[in-house]
């Protein structure tokens, strides 16, 4: 049982987890982060077309598995280096969506070598990023969405101030 003082009410999580080992702070926060987890796997299933494989060759499978695996694992880098660099807090859902990507530009570049481009190609995205995948509603987010459970981007919305630089943590 925990307080949450913003809905003024008990949480009641029941776990196996030994309670001399475990404390309620660590089980609440695997219990919010188990949220994204979650949210990834629902990214997966939906934006990686891994219901479309028509093959019944295992290693094809695998293979096809590993390359949406990667391709959303670069879509989330992509996202979250758009925030850092144009100082706007996006929407890992919107991200993940592939309409407007340019994925296969940046593919062709790294395959024939193309520095140039590959920066042409990065850029365009960020760009297309910055554009179409912020959040909705930044603010809301500080209350509610994933700034509350301390994923916070580069840069954090507070209510009176707007985007700001978040503090770098001290160095051990």
């Amino acid at each position: 049982v925990s307080w949450n003082s913003q809905t003024k009410c008990f949480d009641y999580l029941l776990t196996n987890l030994s309670q001399q080992r475990y404390t309620i702070a660590v089980v609440c926060l695997g219990y919010k982060l188990r949220w994204q987890v979650e949210l990834l796997f629902k990214e997966w299933k939906s934006y990686t077309n891994l219901h479309k494989f028509d093959t019944e060759k295992e290693t094809i499978a695998e293979s096809l598995i590993w390359a949406s695996l990667a391709a959303s694992a670069i879509k989330r880098f992509l996202a979250h280096t758009a925030e850092h660099l144009l100082e706007v807090v996006i929407s890992t859902h919107k991200a993940s969506m592939p309409s407007g990507y340019k994925l296969p530009n940046l593919f062709e570049s790294l395959r024939e070598g193309d520095g140039p481009g590959y920066r042409r190609a990065l850029e365009a995205m960020i760009r297309y990023l910055g554009k179409n995948a912020k959040r909705a509603h930044p603010k809301r987010d500080v209350r509610t969405g994933r700034a509350r459970l301390g994923l916070k981007p580069m840069f954090q919305v507070s209510e009176q101030q707007g985007v700001k630089d978040c503090e770098q943590p001290a160095a051990a």
